[in-house]
């Protein structure tokens, strides 16, 4: 009685499998994250521009600019200096020869200060009177004496005078004192040359006239100072002028000729990304004639050519390991992490149960 049981009872299991898959086949979903790496390629291209380039149409613009930066001094210690000035030496009756003032010869005030002269001059019939340069022998302010004061030759010189028609000056005691030092000046020429960069861009900007351009060269660069290192004051005034050249051209244009050339390098199986690319250009070479070589580079970020419904496609019914390594294949470096709910061991064989997000990796280079 009970063997014609069975049969019911096989069937009833395999329903109740049939109905398990077919749940399976309705709630199972899949999860895949597939990281992707990113790498940079670059394109190298040579332009050749002129008023007709043969790639490029470009132009000459040049930019003048002249600032001027205030500075100031720090208080230093300062040695005491010699006062200087000039004298005359005159012969009252000269003799047929020649009479030799030699360098050093010392010359006095009715006070007793001293002074050497700086250097030897000649008095002859013809020329009675000869100007010489003296400094004071000792440092400090009794070196500076008024005008007509040194009138006394120490070592008297036949028929021969001296005195200074201008004040003897300059000498000063040692103390601290606001000093003009080099490292002012290179600070405020520092300052300027940040403002003079700012401006030659901001000019050759504007004449560029919506263009972009490349630098032709160094700026010349002229730089003056209405004080020098070692100078008593409190402030200075530097100038800077400068002049630059540059090349103009349209960036459209060459970044058009740039994004071609970087298409030619992009590898099998890959494709650009969205990212902006990267071009810049360098002046090479110019000529009389108004020809210019310009070198173009490009930078682009690529990444394997793959779209998730194709992906999605190709393993949906797969064993997960399979799908793993068919995922990974996709491209060298390629990271495939599979989450399957219910845990079972495979995909699902609906595709719009598996959701496939595309990561991609930080850029290489």
């Amino acid at each position: 009685m009970g063997r014609p049981l069975l049969p019911a009872y096989v069937l009833s299991a395999v329903a109740v499998v049939a109905a398990i898959l077919g749940s399976l086949v309705i709630f199972e979903t899949a999860s895949i994250k597939l990281t992707v790496p990113a790498s940079r390629i670059v394109a190298n291209k040579t332009l050749k521009g002129g008023p007709s380039g043969a790639d490029i149409a470009t132009t000459r613009i040049q930019a003048d600019v002249t600032d001027s930066e205030h500075g100031t001094t720090a208080s230093a210690p300062v040695p005491p200096t010699y006062a200087t000035g000039e004298v005359v030496f005159a012969c009252s009756a000269c003799t047929s020869g020649t009479t030799t003032i030699p360098n050093g010869t010392m010359v006095s005030t009715a006070a007793h200060t001293h002074y050497a002269t700086q250097g030897s001059a000649d008095l002859t019939p013809q020329q009675k009177t000869v100007t010489v340069p003296i400094r004071a022998v000792l440092p400090g302010l009794p070196g500076n004496t008024a005008a007509n004061t040194v009138t006394v030759i120490d070592k008297p010189i036949t028929n021969v005078t001296v005195q200074n028609p201008k004040p003897i000056a300059g000498g000063a005691e040692a103390g601290v004192a606001q000093v003009v030092q080099q490292s002012d000046l290179d600070r405020v020429r520092a300052e300027l040359m940040a403002k003079i960069v700012v401006d030659l861009n901001a000019t050759l900007t504007a004449q560029a006239g919506g263009l972009s351009f490349v630098i032709d060269g160094q700026p010349t660069i002229n730089v003056t100072s209405d004080h020098a290192v070692g100078d008593r004051v409190a402030t200075f005034t530097m100038t800077m002028s400068a002049t630059q050249g540059a090349i103009a051209f349209s960036s459209a244009q060459a970044d058009a000729l740039m994004r071609t050339a970087l298409d030619q390098k992009i590898p099998k199986g890959f494709t650009l990304t969205p990212d902006p690319v990267e071009t810049s250009y360098q002046l090479q070479k110019t000529s009389v004639n108004g020809d210019v070589t310009i070198k173009g580079a490009a930078i682009g970020v690529v990444v394997p050519n793959i779209t998730v419904s194709q992906l999605k496609s190709r393993i949906k019914g797969l064993r997960v390991d399979v799908a793993r390594h068919q995922l990974e294949q996709v491209a060298p470096g390629v990271i495939a992490d599979i989450t399957v709910r219910p845990a079972v061991p495979w995909l699902p064989v609906l595709q719009d149960h598996i959701t496939l997000t595309i990561v991609r990796e930080p850029v290489t280079v």
